[in-house]
């Protein structure tokens, strides 16, 4: 565990921060590339929102894992992948940076699937 912040700040969650275009675009490729990361590991977040992700030093941070499953082992992984899903894409599409639901769940379907 690590705390992300400085002396007088916590990171914020990114349903929090104030974040530019600019930012809001790498926030997206970031989260991307993370969730393929966690997918070809095995897991699903399965409680991934705007409210789990954290935002520091221009990175995108993924926190509380309490509830993650394996791909491999629970029933509804798949379920919980395309609700987290629908959850970050619409908060990214409100802000500007759309992520097509759709054809990421297809390709971390795919990841999962070459474990």
């Amino acid at each position: 565990m690590q705390f992300l912040g400085d002396t007088d700040h916590a990171a914020p969650r990114l349903a929090e921060a104030r974040l530019g275009a600019t930012e809001i675009g790498r926030a997206r490729t970031q989260l991307v590339d993370n969730l393929r990361w966690l997918v070809g590991a095995g897991f699903v977040h399965a409680d991934l929102s705007a409210y789990n992700l954290l935002w520091w030093e221009d990175e995108i941070w993924l926190i509380d894992f309490p509830q993650a499953v394996d791909v491999t082992t629970n029933p509804h992984a798949f379920d919980y992948l395309h609700r987290d899903l629908g959850n970050v894409c619409t908060w990214f599409a409100r802000h500007g940076e759309a992520i097509e639901l759709d054809d990421l769940y297809a390709e971390l379907i795919a990841i999962a699937g070459t474990r």
